[in-house]
């Protein structure tokens, strides 16, 4: 499989999507800061109102963040009285977390200023093309996801360059 040229920082996919979320973190932080809270936890309080309720490793996996760094955020969401935790009935190591009725109205207008970026973000997009687009975006962190698994599986080298695939270490 011949590999594609790497394109100048500008064009790389990867950091086209840094600078979309420097940007919407841009837009949307003045707003939020009204709450005590950040972009990053205005979609973990989006995620709960359309939920109702998540286990904390349920967040951990949909978030795609460590246990330590969703913990903290929750922690924090708490002490601003936007969640509660509890534990869990069947399994009480596990926690389960809720919006409060203060939480319910943060989210909803959260999820009301995601609506408006969301907006603008796709004009003048046809819907079939917005839809490939969710396609090509899900494929993307597909292949990012294998690519963590291998990775993770083959272990880091400390190089500063990707890992070795099994077949390149024999």
């Amino acid at each position: 499989m011949r590999k594609a040229a790497l394109p100048p920082l500008q064009d790389r996919i990867s950091f086209l999507m840094h600078r979309i979320e420097a940007k919407l973190e841009l837009i949307c932080n003045p707003y939020f800061r009204r709450f005590d809270v950040a972009l990053h936890n205005s979609r973990m309080l989006v995620l709960l109102l359309e939920r109702g309720s998540a286990r904390v490793g349920d967040l951990v996996s949909s978030m795609v963040l460590p246990q330590s760094t969703i913990s903290h955020q929750l922690r924090e969401l708490e002490k601003r009285k936007l969640i509660r935790r509890t534990p869990g009935i069947a399994d009480s190591r596990s926690v389960i977390v809720q919006l409060t009725a203060r939480g319910k109205r943060v989210a909803r207008q959260c999820n009301d200023l995601s609506a408006h970026v969301f907006e603008a973000m796709i004009g003048g997009f046809p819907p079939a093309e917005l839809e490939r687009l969710r396609r090509k975006l899900r494929k993307i962190y597909e292949n990012l996801d294998q690519l963590h698994a291998v990775e993770s599986a083959v272990g880091a080298q400390g190089t500063g360059r990707p890992a070795k695939s099994p077949a390149q270490n024999s």
